[in-house]
């Protein structure tokens, strides 16, 4: 009996080792892994879904500590597989799994808080910046008109509208050169001596992939001279797969209140070693209304051209070169003296980058770069130029300005230890300014100059030039990370002496002496620093504790304004630099606490920061105005350094109700006080918050998404420099995107649905009237992008 039962089992071996094989020979794996985009490390927990396109059957699995997945025994044929993780953007992938093969995928997630305008606000996951990030598929469905939209995305900035372009951005009430800007690592400074040009404006929304905001001493390793960083960095050239000799996207679209339409273009390729792009925008809008039908000023015509070019030295080397044109005219201006005639921009760098995933040295970086803006604007249009409204002779007002602008910077990355990462580095900028005010009384029909003018100079031919060198060391202690940064700048700034007037030296030194003009050459030694530790204090939550201090310089138009508007108050008046003033040091501490679980993320931060010598204004009565017009009721007032204090707070939480659908809630507050004129500090945004709902389904081939944002009124204004209350807000946005196929989407919406009419608090005065500029009415939009 033994002997057949022994035969029978010998006989099934076979069957037992085919079956599986043969099984095995029919079906397929997919293989992969998941990383954070931003940071390149791995996601655990990650849900993987793969369903078969044909008739959409989905499995699924989560990715490990790692982030690494694997999926076996799918049947050969075509599947979409899709990464989702709460916080984050879903990414898909379409693969075909072949019979007894395994298919690799690999993804890389963006984080996000859903809502706000779908634009993707997000903490930097690293401590050693403390900034929060808007990417490049956020940027395209905010459908900004201009780069200063987006501040207003995100929880803790803002920006100031002084027309329908431009907007000046604000970050936790810092303002102006205390915020500097980087574009492709550029430090960039507006044109204009009122600011009608912000340093975001010259570089359009359609170029950017991503903006990055440093909300405080933390952007050490960016530049110098500021208390708060936004960087910009441009699309970049390498994304291409090598032998795409052309790809790109044109997009069009266009916006009711404005009358707006844009056209952006992009071609990009790479052959060989070689990479390039080019991108090209034309943009065109008009008058918009406001809520209650008020028509406010608005147009503007807007063109720009920029172009790309990188070669690839080696496997880890790269040489990259690039420059841009854009041009700016008619721009109106309802919050400013005067409109834009033109503003005219050029720029072009050169860049090497090494970078290496093992040894000492990871990377290497060197850029050079510098630009040029040219600026015109005039009184034509205005109640100055020929109106009723204007209790005097017509007036012929023009300025002329321009910023020649030279810079460069080097820095490496080290990793001595597994623990540790040091970088290195130096950086610096020439800045050279020149501008002028022709002003002209129209007499008998001939516009001739007044016996009370007394020169066309705003400033003279001003200079200001910094050299900083920095260190920063990021340290693991376990589960905390470290992260330590040291600055030292060497500051120059001047005057071309042959160009200043007496008058200015006389009425520039408070009190009855006069300036030497020595004086008007000044140098500082200005010393930075920040440390942030960030600490898990469970799986899901971490604590992370900041705190440094950082130094401004004061810019040419507080140091050499010769009876000059300010934007420094909501008067119309004049203003008088001082070249002596002392470098504004920020003293600021930050908290921050975050969670994220499977369904849902949170966050909430706290700041509070102490300026000394803070640049404000002070009463002039030992000056006489030189335009002794109706509208300069008030003034004239002098730069001067004071003391200031802020503090507020930021929180965001987002929640996957649905795997498809994600509701999320922002809210800020911000207080400022002057210590000098012991009243609000000026330009302090209102509490506010906003409510995000968003659907978006697993294939992420259309969303829908709705927000609605409320501002509370704001009392507390500094009116000892004109500033007014503003009243509370409520608005309602909508917008959704779809995939059509074969490379076109389409995108649409309503901004402000119920046709509110509001007022952002921040927003510049008509100097005319004394009125607020109000935000647009109800503006329908629509666009759509084919990529090929």
């Amino acid at each position: 009996m033994d002997r057949y039962v022994i035969a029978s089992l010998v006989s099934l071996l076979p069957l037992l080792f085919t079956a599986p094989v043969a099984e095995a020979q029919s079906t397929g794996a997919v293989t992969g892994r998941v990383t954070d985009a931003e940071t390149g490390r791995p996601l655990p927990g990650v849900n993987i879904v793969v369903g078969e396109a044909e008739d959409g059957g989905p499995r699924g699995t989560s990715t490990g500590p790692e982030g690494r997945f694997t999926l076996k025994s799918l049947a050969s044929g075509t599947y979409t597989v899709q990464a989702r993780f709460v916080g984050y953007a879903p990414r898909s992938r379409e693969v075909t799994v072949p019979a007894g093969g395994t298919v690799r995928v690999r993804f890389a997630l963006s984080p996000r808080t859903v809502g706000l305008e779908t634009v993707e606000v997000t903490a930097r996951r690293q401590a050693r910046e403390a900034a929060e990030k808007i990417r490049e598929a956020q940027i395209q469905e905010a459908n900004p008109r201009d780069a200063g939209e987006l501040m207003r995305k995100i929880p803790g900035t803002s920006a100031v509208r002084r027309g329908p372009v431009g907007l000046d951005p604000v970050v936790r009430g810092l303002r102006e050169t205390q915020v500097g800007v980087y574009v492709d690592g550029m430090r960039t400074f507006p044109a204009g001596p009122a600011r009608m040009d912000s340093p975001l404006s010259h570089t359009g929304p359609s170029t950017m992939q991503s903006v990055e905001v440093a909300k405080g001493p933390y952007a050490l390793t960016w530049g110098g001279g500021q208390l708060s960083a936004i960087r910009v960095e441009t699309n970049g050239l390498f994304n291409v797969p090598r032998g795409e000799v052309l790809s790109g996207q044109v997009q069009s679209g266009y916006d009711s209140n404005f009358d707006a339409y844009d056209v952006t273009g992009t071609a990009n390729g790479r052959h060989g070693d070689v990479a390039y792009r080019v991108d090209g925008a034309y943009r065109q809008g008009d008058a918009y209304q406001s809520g209650d039908g008020t028509t406010v000023p608005a147009q503007f015509l807007n063109r720009e051209l920029r172009a790309k070019v990188g070669y690839t030295l080696g496997p880890n080397q790269r040489l990259t070169a690039g420059g841009g044109y854009q041009r700016q005219d008619d721009v109106y201006y309802p919050g400013r003296l005067l409109n834009a005639e033109f503003f005219k921009s050029g720029r072009g760098r050169l860049g090497y980058e090494y970078t290496s995933g093992q040894g000492l040295v990871r990377s290497v970086e060197a850029k050079a770069y510098g630009y040029q803006t040219l600026h015109a604007m005039n009184n034509e249009g205005k109640v100055t130029f020929a109106s009723e409204d204007f209790p005097g002779p017509p007036l012929r007002v023009s300025v002329r300005s321009d910023i020649t602008t030279v810079g460069g910077r080097v820095a490496t990355e080290l990793v001595p230890s597994p623990d540790l990462r040091l970088t290195l580095g130096a950086d610096g900028y020439r800045a050279v300014r020149d501008a002028d005010r022709p002003f002209r009384v129209v007499m008998n029909g001939e516009p001739v100059v007044p016996p009370f003018y007394e020169s066309d100079q705003i400033w003279p031919g001003v200079t200001i030039a910094d050299v900083g060198v920095f260190a920063q060391a990021t340290r693991l202690l376990g589960p905390v990370e470290a992260t330590g940064t040291v600055r030292a700048d060497r500051v120059w700034a001047g005057a071309d002496e042959q160009q200043v007037t007496d008058v200015y030296l006389d009425i520039a030194e408070p009190g009855d002496g006069s300036l030497d003009a020595d004086a008007l050459n000044q140098r500082e030694l200005n010393v930075s620093g920040a440390l942030m530790v960030t600490a898990p204090l469970s799986e899901a939550w971490s604590l992370s504790v900041g705190g440094g201090t950082a130094v401004r310089t004061a810019s040419a138009l507080e140091r050499f304004a010769d009876r000059f508007p300010a934007n420094k108050s909501q008067t119309s008046a004049e203003f008088i630099g001082n070249p002596r003033l002392e470098p504004e040091r920020s003293w600021q501490a930050d908290l921050e606490v975050q969670a994220r679980y499977d369904r849902v993320s949170f966050k909430a931060s706290g700041f509070a920061r102490h300026l000394s010598n803070y640049i404000t204004l002070e009463d002039a009565p030992d000056v006489e105005p030189m335009l002794p017009l109706p509208i300069f009721a008030e003034g004239p007032f002098r730069y001067a350094n004071g003391a200031a204090t802020f503090y507020g707070g930021e929180t965001s939480a987002s929640v996957a109700v649905l795997p498809a659908l994600t509701a999320s809630v922002t809210g800020s507050y911000l207080w400022g006080k002057n210590l000098e004129t012991d009243q609000p500090a000026l330009g302090v945004a209102p509490l506010r918050g906003d409510l995000g709902l968003r659907y978006e389904p697993r294939q992420g081939r259309f969303y829908v998404e709705g927000t609605l944002s409320a501002a509370a009124e704001q009392d507390r204004v500094a009116s000892v420099l004109g500033e007014t209350t503003t009243d509370g807000s409520i608005t309602l946005d909508l917008k959704g995107g779809v995939e059509v196929g074969r490379g076109v989407s389409l995108e649409g919406g309503v901004t402000n649905l119920t046709d509110a009419n509001y007022i952002n608090h921040l927003n510049a005065k008509n100097p005319y009237f004394g009125t607020s500029i109000p935000e647009p009415g109800r503006v329908f939009f629509v666009g759509a992008t084919y990529m090929f």
